[in-house]
């Protein structure tokens, strides 16, 4: 991999992003809206003495990384989807760039976006309602890593499919975390679910981090075992993500579909 191909290509999306209101807004006006709701839920539970300030850190400090998490996803699928759409595929890959050093730059620049969006919905909710994440964050990093790593394997699959059968499948970069969204359990613990579903949950990196992220919050101490399963969890699912994802670039390509994708 050649360093200077990768630079850019995260200035080729930086530059975008500066200059599209859409990546503006995808990266920072949702995670921050989404904390005004949840801010505005917890502030009214409050005052009618039904929720207690432990329960309002757990539903803050879920919102705020699942936020980062989607917005992670998100945003690898949409990094491609916008050569798609402006037809600069035939552009990038004439060149000598390497589908490698292509998702390697992707990934830096959604990585960076994704910690912007995330540090505004911190702000946010440290400044409009009291909940101030920064000093537990610490502890909270390798949860944070498991779920960085987990948006990654996600985000690498679905665009592999987006190689493999163009625009037809472009709603999973959207509706995807949505599907997950039930049984990572990011507002509640995994007990809380059927018991047929537990075991489902417990098959998914997010669910881990989250049950660590409050067992943090609560004092409980950093749980090894949730992190443990969840960094194996990972190391399964990127190896799965990068396998399905060269399978569906070199079907794509050995079908002509990098030139006439639409």
């Amino acid at each position: 991999m050649q360093p200077h191909r990768i630079r850019a290509v995260m200035l080729r999306h930086i530059y975008e992003a500066w200059r599209n209101w859409d990546r503006i807004t995808d990266t920072i006006y949702w995670p921050v809206m989404n904390i005004i709701v949840w801010g505005f839920f917890t502030l009214y539970f409050s005052r009618v003495n039904q929720l207690s300030p432990g329960v309002v850190s757990f539903l803050f400090g879920g919102a705020i990384l699942w936020g980062m998490f989607t917005a992670f996803q998100r945003d690898m699928a949409i990094g491609f989807l916008g050569e798609l759409w402006s037809r600069n595929l035939v552009n990038l890959f004439g060149t000598p760039l390497s589908v490698t050093e292509y998702m390697t730059g992707l990934i830096a620049v959604n990585f960076l976006k994704a910690m912007i969006g995330m540090a505004a919905a911190a702000l946010v909710a440290w400044v409009c309602y009291a909940y101030n994440i920064f000093p537990g964050l610490p502890a909270m990093v390798p949860f944070l890593l498991n779920l960085i790593i987990f948006a990654l394997a996600v985000g690498v699959v679905i665009t592999g499919l987006i190689f493999r059968y163009t625009t037809r499948v472009q709603g999973l970069t959207w509706s995807f975390t949505a599907f997950l969204m039930p049984l990572s359990c990011v507002f509640y613990p995994v007990n809380s679910l059927p018991k047929y579903l537990q075991p489902i949950a417990l098959s998914l990196p997010t669910a881990h981090a989250f049950e660590g992220m409050r067992a943090a919050i609560a004092g409980g101490g950093f749980a090894v075992a949730h992190f443990v399963w969840g960094l194996a969890l990972n190391a399964a699912y990127i190896l799965l993500a990068v396998a399905l994802f060269r399978r569906m670039f070199d079907s794509a390509r050995s079908l002509g579909l990098l030139v006439k994708m639409e």
